[in-house]
């Protein structure tokens, strides 16, 4: 069962069932962009691919965790860098542009979350 949380300029849905998630990502994102914040990277996965299939004219971004600790000795990958690179890119050139209205759906995990930007 789900459940509704309002606080002002903010929805919070829990207890989605997957599957179910995309469609409700995407009639929120029709009232203005969306974060949903996902477990894991496999989840995020999957919801992408729902939300390419039930909503193709959405435009979904999404913010992979970085896949090395600070200070390691292995470099991150390219492609996650370049992914949370072309993320942020995205966001700034929306935030510095008139609000459109178009819908944007916004997904990242809970370590991409707390990572600092």
């Amino acid at each position: 069962m789900s459940e509704l949380l309002e606080k002002p300029g903010r929805v919070s849905f829990t207890g989605v069932p997957e599957g179910y998630d995309a469609l409700v990502l995407d009639e929120l994102a029709a009232a203005g962009p969306v974060l949903h914040v996902c477990r894991d990277d496999a989840r995020l996965a999957t919801l992408r691919a729902a939300l390419e299939f039930f909503s193709p004219a959405t435009p979904v971004v999404s913010i992979p965790a970085w896949d090395c600790l600070p200070y390691d000795r292995v470099s991150p990958n390219g492609e996650v860098a370049g992914e949370r690179t072309a993320t942020l890119t995205t966001l700034a050139v929306r935030n510095g542009a008139a609000d459109d209205g178009t819908p944007l759906i916004i997904l990242a995990t809970v370590n991409a979350v707390l990572q600092k930007v």
